[in-house]
């Protein structure tokens, strides 16, 4: 089942696929990395980070040559078709679960932000009809909406970095611990997501390899870049002991700087970041799980015309409960968005014609990752 044409023009339809992998992948806890990695050190941090981009980067292009052959499929179909029913099911159950939470999340932290700008639960509404009006008749709309919304994420970025460098800074390499790195993995895995949309991507860029490859590595490049400068600039003016004291408080970064700096300024440009990126990852996540309904719903059409409602429905779970879906936030993060993001796409390439050794050493990294998360879990 194909999507709707949105685009007209090649370069158009490379940048909305580019903004669209980078607003997917950046969300508002790249500003609570430097807090989660106090304990390992700079070195170690930007070294993992590295390597979690790679092989997030090389699992999203082994997923859109699978796509690629398939086309007319989403998802839940191309799964099933490689890894047949229990390995579909698998997968159903992991994208659904993380993409419902995820969804939850994202309305409960969008409320929350606009509660603090004074325009709360009105807006919060009027922003779900709006994406539920695009869901079902403008998806261009969206990706509009989407792109712009990443600009302004690089923007407030931009200026949250150049207002720090002012400060005092203290030495990147002062201290390094190398053991306390794994149990960091699947936060870090986390800051990468963006494979629920690579069924969009490759349809925009007309299932050219090259164009989607591109697109990819340029979307990704993104969170690799925001990640290693926030952490930067974190560790650079911050010591364990002050990351230590904000991870008691679940402060983000910004709260730090403003108290480092003692203006407000942090504080402003750190709601306007953290509203543009969940506001852009929540797009993202809605326009992706669309297209995964529809597919899972084929040949149901009373269902496949619901979908829109179904994505609309974790707004009002949220500004209900939404204490109910952190703890299961963190559990959907690391455990199925790892199955999803890593093991079960790399999984095809283990036999058969596919069959390289870099396959199995990449798909033996998820599995690594996957354990420690289980075990921190315990």
């Amino acid at each position: 089942m194909m999507r709707d044409k949105i685009y007209t023009t090649d370069w158009h339809r490379f940048w909305s696929a580019v903004f669209l992998i980078a607003g997917m992948s950046i969300g508002a806890s790249e500003l609570g990395l430097p807090v989660v990695l106090r304990f390992s050190g700079y070195l170690p941090a930007v070294v993992a980070m590295f390597v979690v981009y790679i092989c997030m980067l090389a699992s999203g292009i082994l997923l859109s040559r699978l796509f690629m052959a398939e086309r007319e499929r989403d998802l839940p179909a191309l799964f099933h078709k490689y890894l047949g029913k229990g390995g579909a099911l698998l997968f159903n159950i992991s994208y659904f679960a993380l993409a419902f939470c995820l969804l939850v999340a994202y309305w409960s932290g969008l409320h929350g932000i606009l509660h603090n700008f004074n325009v709360g639960l009105p807006v919060t509404i009027m922003i779900g009809v709006l994406i539920y009006y695009g869901l079902r008749n403008n998806l261009k709309f969206l990706c509009g909406a989407n792109s712009a919304l990443t600009i302004g994420l690089i923007l407030s970025f931009i200026f949250i970095v150049v207002a720090s460098l002012r400060g005092e800074s203290l030495s990147l390499f002062s201290s390094a611990c190398w053991s306390q790195l794994p149990k960091s993995l699947p936060i870090i895995l986390c800051s990468y997501g963006y494979h629920q949309v690579i069924p969009m991507i490759c349809e925009q860029l007309d299932y050219d390899a090259r164009s989607v490859n591109r697109a990819l590595l340029c979307g990704t490049l993104f969170p690799l870049v925001f990640n290693i400068v926030i952490l930067t600039v974190a560790f650079r003016l911050f010591s364990v002991d002050e990351l230590s004291e904000a991870a008691k408080l679940e402060l983000p970064v910004f709260v730090l700087l403003k108290q480092h700096f003692n203006s407000n300024f942090f504080t402003y440009a750190g709601r306007c970041f953290s509203l543009f990126a969940i506001s852009t990852s929540l797009l993202a996540v809605s326009m992706a799980m669309r297209g995964a309904l529809r597919d899972v719903f084929r040949g149901k059409k009373v269902l496949q015309n619901s979908t829109e409602m179904l994505i609309i429905v974790p707004m009002f779970v949220a500004i209900l409960k939404p204490e109910l879906f952190f703890t299961l936030l963190g559990l959907c993060g690391g455990i199925f968005g790892n199955l999803m993001a890593g093991i079960l796409p790399v999984t095809p390439f283990l036999g058969g014609k596919f069959f390289k050794l870099r396959y199995l050493l990449l798909w033996l990294v998820f599995v690594a990752i996957f354990i420690i998360e289980c075990i921190n879990l315990m």
